[in-house]
């Protein structure tokens, strides 16, 4: 498959903005266990400000701006979005107490909304149906990227400098990508738009009559509760469990997921591209297959006693749970007509964050504090929940490290609802597609 010298500095840009992107969102993940012993929080408040503070944001406001997608200059979109979430990540250092971060996080989801959807709708206007899962998986590769350098750069900073510096560190770049975004990548005429983007109340009736849309969606929001969950709390897992001192569990982390989320979101796209698109059935097919291969790892990684087993059982998992997330995003680009593409990409987003980094979040937040209290006892929230400096017991520790597994556990049991929702979106998503390419001639 080749791309022209243009197609890939788009490629080499978007993916770069993409890494930072990422770096921006998670850094929270590598800083939250030194911050949530500064001021004395609990997972669940962890979890809060990881995820659902920025998911409810980045969900809500995303919808409206891909509206907007519809109609003005994506690129504009993307660069001013680039421009507030970093931003707001470097005004994330300077927050004084929980309530100031978590406004700072919020201000983070708003900029990051402005993202996804519009990247998605301009790959479908620069290249062709059959590259489009690739296109999406190589600049996805971003994220994997993000991770890995918010993982072992931020966590070089925080261990060395504080986790304030990390977030001042992390967020400036993004402002000298947004104005470079601006002035190298140029709007693409719209693929077979009309001349009005037509009224989301006519969006939102395609896309809930689309029952490969609605699977794909809520199936990819599953896969996404997981995959946030890890994300936001593995390295305070290493860290508890295993002793790891904050540099460590970043150095883990950026090998065992950030990786792992590369790799297999880059051959996941391939194989769609080599395997789906003269079979659409297999866009579903294949995501019910590396589910259903990452449920058992995953729970055979959170098991694990020796960090070394629970590393390499991690990588395989979350190299299955991430290969088809990009190719999924992608698809579901082809189930709308071409002014509604930004909208239902912003839909999709929605449903995935929302399930994912913010119900999951919490979720997982709250049944960790829940299973570290009954570890430790009721004084667990008294004694072991402390602001400040206050050394932490060998016991706090154990319960909460112990906790937090536990309910690692019990959120891989959402992979199950995962694998079905698939199911039904291979059995529809063919004739789906077959009948809008009629309606598009």
């Amino acid at each position: 498959m080749r791309f022209s010298g243009r197609e890939w500095w788009f490629i080499i840009l978007l993916g770069t903005i993409y890494a930072f992107n990422f770096i921006d969102r998670m850094i929270i993940a590598v800083v939250g266990e030194p911050i949530r012993q500064e001021f004395g929080l609990s997972d669940f408040q962890l979890g809060i400000m990881g995820g659902a503070a920025f998911a409810l944001f980045y969900g809500g406001i995303g919808i409206p701006i891909a509206r907007l997608a519809e109609r003005i200059s994506r690129v504009g979109i993307i660069a001013a979005a680039t421009a507030l979430w970093s931003a707001m990540t470097m005004l994330s250092g300077a927050a004084m107490g929980y309530a100031q971060l978590l406004l700072a996080r919020m201000g983070v989801g708003i900029g990051e909304a402005g993202f996804t959807p519009p990247v998605v709708s301009l790959i479908a206007d620069r290249f062709e149906p059959e590259k489009r899962a690739t296109v999406f998986s190589m600049i996805a590769v971003g994220v994997s990227v993000g991770g890995a350098i918010g993982a072992l750069g931020g966590g070089w900073i925080a261990q060395e400098h504080g986790w304030r510096m990390a977030f001042l560190v992390m967020g400036a770049p993004g402002l000298l990508l947004a104005l470079l975004l601006w002035l190298t990548i140029r709007e693409p005429e719209r693929r077979n738009a009309g001349d009005r983007a037509p009224p989301f109340a006519q969006v939102i009736r395609t896309v809930w009559h689309s029952r490969a849309f609605l699977s794909f969606t809520i199936g990819s929001g599953m896969v996404a509760l997981v995959g946030f969950g890890l994300n936001i709390f593995l390295i305070p897992l290493l860290i508890r469990r295993f002793d790891f001192a904050v540099g460590e569990a970043a150095l883990t982390f950026a090998l065992a997921f950030s990786l792992a989320t590369a790799s297999g979101g880059v051959v996941g796209g391939m194989l769609a591209d080599r395997f789906a698109s003269h079979c659409h059935r297999r866009y579903g097919l294949l995501p019910i297959i590396s589910t259903s291969l990452a449920l058992p790892l995953y729970l055979a990684a959170i098991y694990q006693d020796d960090w070394r087993l629970l590393a390499g059982l991690i990588f395989a998992a979350t190299f299955c749970l991430y290969a088809f997330l990009p190719t999924i995003m992608t698809v579901t680009q082809r189930l709308v007509e071409p002014r509604m593409r930004a909208t239902a990409a912003a839909i999709h987003a929605f449903g995935q964050t929302c399930f994912g980094l913010g119900i999951g979040s919490a979720f997982l937040g709250f049944m960790s504090d829940w299973l570290a209290q009954v570890n430790y006892g009721r004084a667990y929230v008294r004694e072991c929940l402390v602001a400040g400096d206050t050394a932490i017991s060998a016991a706090c520790s154990t319960a909460a490290g112990t906790g937090l597994q536990q309910a690692l556990l019990l959120l891989g049991l959402f992979l199950l609802l995962a694998i079905y929702c698939y199911w039904r979106a291979a059995r529809s998503i063919a004739g789906e597609i077959a009948a809008m390419e009629e309606t598009a001639e």
